[in-house]
């Protein structure tokens, strides 16, 4: 385990326990939440090391890495992801003027997303840390996935959009993985980023057992305000936000189970939360992001 004695965003190093979360996929343990006095934004702390991290990845009950279903919660985000493919796709195809283009799909998994754009002429690439996946996106769609360490070998500005499906919140290195991306993103480009919103509704009503702290898979925990001050930093604008509406749904289902409570009530929550944003925009369980250098011509 590591403790950071500073705030990854704005690097104060006075901070506040907020919550202790149990990782409910793996070990069972307990990790602490804690909150910058300064900028008020939460990151996992203490967190293993980074060379520690793939082994809280090793459970089959950690859905994004399975190839088959296992329960209706695994069978849901299944579903889930197969029906947002083609919306995904046609997202990324209206963000480039020549589509289809240079596509970089960082932390892509399994590669469901990444073969999706490679069948619709995308010129698309895959880079994911977790070899298991790597394993799985090889053997079900023929795909070459490759380590994060690869970007380093890409041309500068080579990508006309690059893709982090609920990425971020994994990353140890924020800031060396954003100068990595902007680096190798074109002048134009656009960077697609969704993350958890820990202002939601459910995150609210779930407390320490909302699925989408993901302890300590999860590292950073963001508010919109978070993603905007941190792209910032890197000359990178916000310059549209958009709902993941989905997404509340199947976190309120994992959050019920791991309260032990009522999954029909998972989707009124879901319901409400989805309602309740639309009163106190932006506060949808997941949002994502579409970001562009504000020093581009």
């Amino acid at each position: 385990m590591i403790h950071l004695d500073h705030c990854p965003l704005c690097r104060n190093e006075s901070t506040r326990h907020v919550l202790t979360c149990q990782d409910h996929t793996v070990s069972g343990k307990t990790f602490p939440i804690v909150e910058c006095e300064h900028c008020g934004f939460r990151f996992t702390n203490p967190r293993p090391h980074p060379g520690d991290l793939g082994q809280y990845y090793e459970s089959e009950d950690y859905t994004p890495h399975q190839d088959t279903s296992q329960n209706v919660i695994d069978t849901l985000y299944r579903w889930v992801r197969h029906y947002t493919l083609r919306s995904k796709c046609r997202l990324i195809t209206n963000l480039v003027d020549d589509p289809p283009g240079r596509l970089l799909d960082f932390g892509c998994g399994t590669g469901e997303f990444l073969a999706h754009c490679q069948s619709q002429g995308w010129d698309a690439r895959g880079l994911d840390p977790d070899e298991t996946a790597r394993t799985v996106a090889a053997r079900q769609h023929g795909l070459t996935v490759e380590p994060p360490g690869r970007l380093q070998d890409v041309p500068s500005g080579h990508f006309d959009v690059i893709t982090l499906w609920h990425v971020l919140e994994h990353v140890p290195d924020l800031t060396g993985t954003i100068k990595a991306l902007k680096r190798t993103l074109a002048p134009s480009g656009t960077l697609v980023v969704a993350v958890p919103n820990w202002l939601s509704l459910d995150a609210q009503f779930y407390g320490e057992d909302w699925a989408a702290y993901d302890v300590p898979r999860h590292l950073s925990h963001f508010r919109p305000r978070d993603v905007r001050r941190l792209f910032a930093r890197f000359d990178l604008d916000v310059a549209e936000v958009r709902p993941m509406r989905l997404d509340a749904f199947y976190v309120s289902l994992l959050s019920e189970r791991y309260q032990g409570g009522w999954l029909l009530r998972a989707p009124f929550v879901a319901l409400c939360s989805t309602l309740w944003t639309a009163q106190s925009s932006p506060r949808h369980s997941a949002q994502l992001y579409l970001i562009r250098d504000r020093t581009a011509p």
